[in-house]
């Protein structure tokens, strides 16, 4: 068996990279670096069913989330001044309420 000693600073690269994504994106994702599967991760916070994304570099995951954020703005209602009873979501925040398949 081969043992890899690994450490956190070895990945400091990649953690400031989910750090940015994470801040740029903060209200509807939750961004994080995988360290064991050696790729990124986006989980969507809002009410829409949206499969978890992944990719290798944090650039690549950023290009995943816009191209789902561009999907949830072409579906989203025309009227978003009247959130849902018992919704977050405000003109200011707006939470997507729609289900959408995982990017091609």
């Amino acid at each position: 068996m081969i043992t890899v000693a690994w450490d956190v600073r070895d990945d400091h690269d990649q953690y400031t990279v989910a750090r940015q994504l994470q801040l740029r994106h903060r209200s509807r994702w939750l961004v994080m670096w995988g360290p064991g599967s050696r790729a990124f991760f986006a989980f969507y916070r809002g009410r829409a069913h949206i499969a978890p994304l992944s990719a290798p570099t944090g650039q690549e995951l950023h290009h995943q989330i816009l191209h789902v954020e561009t999907d949830l703005a072409m579906t989203a209602p025309a009227d978003r001044s009247h959130p849902e009873p018992a919704c977050s979501r405000t003109p200011r925040t707006s939470t997507h309420h729609h289900v959408l398949r995982p990017p091609t």
